[in-house]
Formats: structure tokens, C-alpha cells, sequence
């Protein structure tokens, strides 16, 4: 048996197994019939040729002959599934079969075997497959970018390749010479790229294929002759030095094989693949250089300007789990804007498929499967109610309704792949990058730099939290230290000021002189105000402060302090209170939210010197989730309260959203800067948060929201309740504490 012969049987082989291979995967689709059905023709040509060489006898001619006359249909068949063009291959279609049923009646008829039967069967062939290999030609030219030109090119050039080295081997055997065996070689090769290119999902990854077996090639050449040289080197002598040549031969193999490997790998891909080469290279510079950032702002910059350099990429963004865990806020972005902020609902697909160990989401392959389910699904299936369905029919629609929410997902962000950036158990982020120009922009190997980088940035994004703690407890350390100083220092000599100010008689003065008393009692009581804020600020909010949580109604605790404060309201000012009824309760220190809401209501109002409506109002969001959460924990924040203010001020200036709830920061010109500091602090404590909204000219609304007792309760027993910041902070003396000057109802906001 020659190599041809055995080349015709591995040839048979492969394409056995990869009819199989797609005959028996689950959810067929036509595209996967077409290939089996393409590989069955192949692989009973090839099996016919095989037998024709050992057997000797006519009837395997025969099988070849038919296989022939069958193989250019079903090439058009592959083809028109995989372009999914059947307009220009119809007629070829048509004239494929007909050639199909002409040769086998020739092929069962006495003339079978007659050489020009032979060579007008494989005439007609050629020409139909050449006409294939054209349609691949025409439609590599309508290419709309050049990455995707470049991978039909290879699909292209290794179609005509397959036809001219079989047709060639054909001239050689017809000539009465020994064919070689490259062309059973080259089908075998060109059947795998497709079946992987297939099972990928992917539309035509040849490239990275065709870069793999040049690498292994080119280290499969280079160990070769290192293992022959030192083998053949014995020559004539005694076996001993035989097999201690081929010792020798196999550790240097051993040792060079990952370093030659490795670096054979990289030239491959500079010379080949310039775009993709440098692509990788750019994201591993920039994994290095993300190594270094600290604050997350930071990283976003440093991130999207990265990846947006390479020219690789038109529209990027990040995308960070906002404070209340209940969606994603975009950080940054670069190229189009995309959604500012993408909710639960929106993004709980993608996280789950983060929590499943999917961190990296391509939209071509949801795409794709999304149109594979639509076959395969009938409406009339998903209409129906789950008891009424096939049981394998309601998984898939469960898959359906899945990809169908990740694509929503991705389309919102636009993003064309979404990488996942996982912290623990939390899914802190996505990188979302788009490319289009094209529509497959990115390699395995590019997805998997990305994946790095995606890596790298959820280490950044959690040193970053720690870091803001560790400069949340120095702060307060320090804050605590001064406020033991300032307690002594400076409530003492406003006591005996004010003391001896109210001493004296305002009747007994001159004219003039009372005012300035006056005046000089006012500022004693805001300079305590200030001292008292700045203790408040300064005292730990652990877990000894939250002992005296309890179950509390958050609507009657609301109704007290609205009572409490709009007597002291200016005329032009409506307060509106709305409660939706039925909130469940929160665990809460009621005096200290008491103090939380008049700040706010404070803040509100004197945003509006000239008058305005302040809306007041409770409800329970509808679609709470804690993103944060593996889906086989409770979600802590399933079941929530929030609080909202909203007014009709001045708004609040951009560059002033992100440092509101900095200590001492106020746009007021006798404000603290500490009111909602502390409001923010203490609702953190409540495992709440706060964030506000704001335009110009328009207004601003404050957010409250709380997680109920009972998501407490059950997420405490599993260890996920949110803990408040713990800080060691330096308290005043009790005894050298004294009492507050002038307590009042409200302390002046931030």
C-alpha cells in the first residue's frame, strides 16, 4: 500500500469522524447538516479510492465516481449556509444536482470505466468546484473591513488549493505516474480548520488556526533536526551509542521545546499577524502599567486610553457596581457614549454568567445562537404555558429568554465583547469594547490579553476600596485626636463668652450696642453648632454604635420629623410628604435618621431662597437586586426602602456632584461641610446608601435606600450583611466633655 492510498484512508477517517461529530451534537443546525452531509460525500470518494488501491476491482471505481458527481452539490450547499447568500449559488445549485443523478447513472452503466467517462466526470467537476471557489472569491471582494477580507482570503486560498492539488493528482495518475499523497493531506487540513472554525461559532478564524500549525510546524521542523542530526550521527556503529544518541536527543528536545516553542510562536505572529501581535503586546504593557494605579478614576483613564490607542477597538467603556449594589454606573468611556448606567434587570445575565465562570460575553456568538434557537423553537412553542411544553423545548426557551437579556445588556453598553470584572464573589465591573468596523474583531489569543486586563483591573478596583478605607480611618483618626483638643479648647471659652455676653443688660446699652450683642450671641451658637457637627463626625460608627438598632417603621419615623420641622419652614416653601403604604420595616436608630432627614430637608430649603416645592416620599423599588451576590446566596438586597428628596433649588454643579460628601467641603458661605458627611455616614451604618441627582436650574433629589430587617436577618445568618467601617479613633474625655451651649433642633448642613 502507497502513501497515497494510506493518505486516502486517514483522509476517509477525518471526515468520518467529522460527520459524526456534527450529526450527533445537540440542536443541530443546518449549518452543521450541510458540513456532515459535505464530509459524508468526501468520505465516501475517499473510502472508494481507498479500496480501488487495494482491492483491485472495478465496483470501488464505480463508488468513486458517484461520490464525485455528488461532491460539488453539496460543497454549494456548505457554502450557501455558511455565507448565507443562496441567491448567487442557486443556479449552481440546480446544475450541481442535475450533474449529481447524470453520473450516477453513468457511474452504474457499462461505460463506468472508460477513460474519457472518467475525464469528462472530472471535467464537469472541476468546473463546478472552481465555480465554488469563485463564489468565496466574489464574496472575500464585498468584504466590508479589511480584518474580515483577510480571513475569507484564507478560507479562499485553501478551497482552490484542495481543488488544484486533487485535480493535479488526478493529471498525474491519468498521465500513468505515482501520485503524491498532498492533496488527501491538504483536504484533511482544510476539513479541520472548517469544523473548528464551525464549532467556534466563529465565522472565519483561519488565521488563528493557520498561525498555530505554522508554529507547531516550525517547531516540529526545528526538533526534527536536532533529534536527527544527533540520531543519525551514529551511523553504522554499535546500538549502545545508538540509544544513548537518542537519550541525548530526547532531553534536548524536552528542554528546548517550550523557550523554542514560545518564541518560534512570536515571530510567527509578528510576521504573520502584525494586528494581532501588537495588539497582544499593547495589552500586556498595559496589564503592567495597571499594576501601579491606586484610585479607580485613575484606572479608568489609564484603561480606555490603553486599549483605545491600538486603533483596535471605536467604542470602549467601564462600567463599576454602583454603592447601592443595585446596578453599574459608567466610570469612563471612550469613542460613542453608551448607556450612563445600566440597572439590575438589564445586567443580571451577565452576571450570572460571570458567577457560571464566563467572564468574557462576544455578541456575534449570542447573535448566532439566538438565530439557532429561533429554528429550532417555534413561537408557537413559547407561547405556551410550562406545563403544556416539551420539557427540552422549555430549556431552550429558557436559554432564549437569557441570551436575550444579555443582548439587551451589551447593546445598552455597546459592546461587542464585555469582560467581567470579578472580585471574590462579587462582580464589581465590565470592560465593554466594540470594533464596528468588522463583525468578529477579535482572536482567542486578543480575548484572552483582555481577560488579563480585566484581571488586573478587579485587584485594582479592590486595592482601590481598601485604600479609600485606610484613608477613611487615618482621616477620622486625626479628626479624633482634634476633636478631643476642641471640645476643651474652644466649647470653654464660647461658654464663658456667651455667659458674660448674656450677662449684661441690653436695655442698659447705647444705641447700636444691643445689635452687637446680639450678634455676638448668634455666632457663639453657630461656632458650637460647628464643634457639635464636628463631634458627631468624629465619634466611631462600629458596631457599638449600631446596638441600638431595631426594627423600625420608616414612614412613621419620617411623619415625626416632617411634623417636627415644618413649623420652622419659610412660607414659600410646600413640603409634600408621600408614603407608600406598607414599607416593611428596617433596622434603624430612629434619632439618628431623624437627624439625616433634617439635614436633607435643611439642605433643600436653602436651596430654594426664592421659594419651591420639596417632595417628600417613600416606596419600595421593583426590581431590587444585590448584584454582588452568587445566585445560590439570598440576595441581601432583594427587598428594600427607599427614601427620596427631591427639590426644586438651584441644582448642584457638576464638578461638585463627586465631593459633596466630603468632610468640610460646602458651597455655602456659612456652611460646615459636614452635614452630609455625616448623613451619609450614618446611613452607611444602616448598610443603606445615599446618592444624589442633580441638574442646574432644575433641582436635586437625595436617595435613600435601606434594606429591609427581614433581608438583614436572613443574609446575617449567612455572613453577608455589610458591616460599618471600623476605625480607632482618639475620644474626648468624658469629664473634659461640656455640655452643648445651645442644642437646637437641627444643626446646620453641609
Amino acid at each position: 500500500m502507497d502513501a497515497r492510498t494510506q493518505s486516502a484512508l486517514l483522509a476517509a477517517i477525518v471526515t468520518l469522524a467529522l460527520a459524526l461529530a456534527m450529526l450527533l451534537r445537540k440542536g443541530r443546525t443546518r449549518l452543521w447538516t450541510a458540513f456532515a452531509l459535505l464530509n459524508v460525500a468526501l468520505l465516501v470518494y475517499e473510502l472508494g479510492d481507498f479500496l480501488a488501491g487495494i482491492l483491485h476491482v472495478a465496483w470501488p471505481l464505480r463508488l468513486t465516481l458517484v461520490a464525485a458527481g455528488f461532491v460539488p452539490s453539496a460543497v454549494l450547499g456548505f457554502l450557501v449556509e455558511f455565507q448565507g447568500d443562496a441567491g448567487r449559488a442557486l443556479g449552481l445549485r440546480r446544475l450541481g444536482t442535475a450533474s449529481g443523478i447524470v453520473t450516477l447513472a453513468l457511474a452504474v452503466s457499462p461505460i463506468a470505466l472508460h477513460p474519457w467517462v472518467r475525464i469528462t466526470v472530472a471535467g464537469a467537476v472541476f468546473l463546478q468546484l472552481t465555480a465554488a471557489v469563485s463564489l468565496l472569491y466574489a464574496r472575500m471582494r464585498r468584504a466590508a473591513s479589511r480584518t474580515e477580507r483577510a480571513r475569507l482570503f484564507y478560507l479562499w486560498v485553501g478551497a482552490a488549493l484542495c481543488v488544484g492539488l486533487t485535480f493535479g493528482e488526478l493529471l498525474i495518475r491519468l498521465a500513468g505516474w505515482p501520485p503524491p499523497p498532498f492533496a488527501n493531506v491538504a483536504l484533511t487540513i482544510y476539513l479541520y480548520f472548517l469544523s473548528q472554525t464551525i464549532q467556534r461559532h466563529r465565522l472565519l478564524d483561519l488565521n488563528e488556526l493557520l498561525g498555530k500549525i505554522v508554529v507547531l510546524a516550525s517547531v516540529g521542523v526545528v526538533l526534527a533536526a536536532i533529534y536527527g542530526l544527533l540520531v543519525r550521527w551514529t551511523g553504522g556503529q554499535s546500538t549502545g551509542l545508538f540509544l544513548f544518541n537518542t537519550l541525548v536527543a530526547s532531553f534536548v528536545i524536552l528542554i528546548l521545546f517550550e523557550p523554542l516553542k514560545a518564541k518560534v510562536e512570536e515571530r510567527v505572529l509578528a510576521l504573520f499577524f502584525a494586528e494581532r501581535f501588537q495588539l497582544v503586546q499593547a495589552l500586556q504593557t498595559l496589564r503592567t502599567r495597571m499594576a501601579s494605579v491606586v484610585d479607580v478614576r485613575q484606572l479608568g483613564q489609564v484603561m480606555l486610553d490603553g486599549i483605545y490607542e491600538t486603533r483596535r477597538v471605536t467604542h470602549a467603556s467601564l462600567y463599576l457596581l454602583s454603592d447601592d449594589g443595585l446596578g453599574y454606573r459608567r466610570l469612563d468611556h471612550r469613542g460613542p457614549a453608551p448607556a450612563p448606567y445600566i440597572d439590575a434587570a438589564t445586567a443580571r445575565a451577565l452576571v450570572q454568567s460571570a458567577q457560571a465562570g464566563q467572564k468574557a460575553q462576544l455578541v456575534e456568538l449570542v447573535e448566532r445562537r439566538l438565530a439557532e434557537l429561533r429554528q429550532v423553537l417555534p413561537d408557537e412553542e413559547e407561547g405556551r404555558t410550562p406545563a403544556e411544553r416539551d420539557p427540552r423545548a422549555e430549556a431552550l426557551a429558557e436559554e432564549r429568554s437569557r441570551l436575550s437579556e444579555l443582548g439587551a445588556a451589551m447593546a445598552a453598553m455597546r459592546a461587542g465583547v464585555t469582560i467581567s470584572l470579578v472580585a471574590g464573589q462579587r462582580v464589581v465591573g465590565f470592560l465593554c469594547l466594540l470594533d464596528d468596523r468588522v463583525p468578529e474583531a477579535f482572536a482567542s489569543d486578543e480575548l484572552a490579553a483582555m481577560l488579563q486586563v480585566g484581571e488586573q483591573a478587579a485587584i485594582t478596583i479592590e486595592n482601590s476600596r481598601l485604600y479609600e478605607r485606610m484613608k477613611e480611618r487615618d482621616r477620622l483618626a486625626a479628626l479624633g485626636e482634634m476633636a478631643a483638643g476642641l471640645a476643651h479648647e474652644i466649647r470653654n471659652p464660647l461658654g464663658a463668652i456667651k455667659g458674660a455676653a448674656q450677662y449684661l443688660d441690653p436695655a442698659a446699652l447705647r444705641e447700636g450696642d444691643a445689635e452687637i450683642l446680639q450678634i455676638i450671641v448668634e455666632e457663639v451658637n453657630r461656632l458650637d453648632g460647628v464643634v457639635a457637627q464636628f463631634l458627631d463626625y468624629s465619634r466611631p460608627m462600629g458596631p457599638g454604635a449600631t446596638e441600638k438598632l431595631t426594627p423600625t417603621d420608616l414612614n412613621e419615623v419620617l411623619s415625626r420629623t416632617v411634623k417636627l420641622i415644618e413649623g420652622s419652614l419659610p412660607p414659600n416653601v410646600r413640603l409634600e410628604l408621600s408614603l407608600e403604604p406598607e414599607v416593611p420595616r428596617i433596622l434603624a436608630d430612629a434619632e439618628q435618621l431623624k437627624q439625616v432627614f433634617i439635614n436633607l430637608v435643611l439642605n433643600a430649603v436653602q436651596a430654594m431662597p426664592d421659594g419651591g416645592r420639596l417632595a417628600v416620599r417613600t416606596r419600595r423599588p421593583r426590581q431590587p437586586l444585590e448584584l454582588g451576590l452568587s445566585d445560590s446566596s439570598p440576595r441581601y438586597a432583594a427587598d428594600q426602602v427607599e427614601v427620596r428628596f427631591a427639590d426644586t433649588g438651584a441644582g448642584i454643579p457638576e464638578e461638585a456632584k463627586d465631593r459633596i460628601f466630603i468632610p468640610f467641603y460646602t458651597t455655602k458661605s456659612k456652611g460646615t461641610g459636614l452635614g452630609l458627611a455625616i448623613s451619609q455616614r450614618i446611613v452607611k451604618a444602616h448598610g443603606g446608601s445615599i446618592e444624589v441627582q442633580s441638574r442646574l436650574g432644575e433641582g436635586s433629589e437625595f436617595i435613600l435606600r435601606f434594606p429591609s430587617a427581614t433581608a438583614v436577618d436572613a443574609a446575617g445568618r449567612l455572613g453577608l450583611t455589610p458591616t460599618p467601617l471600623q476605625v480607632t479613633r482618639v475620644e474626648p474625655a468624658r469629664e473634659e466633655e461640656p455640655e452643648p451651649i445651645a442644642p437646637s433642633l437641627a444643626r446646620e448642613s453641609g
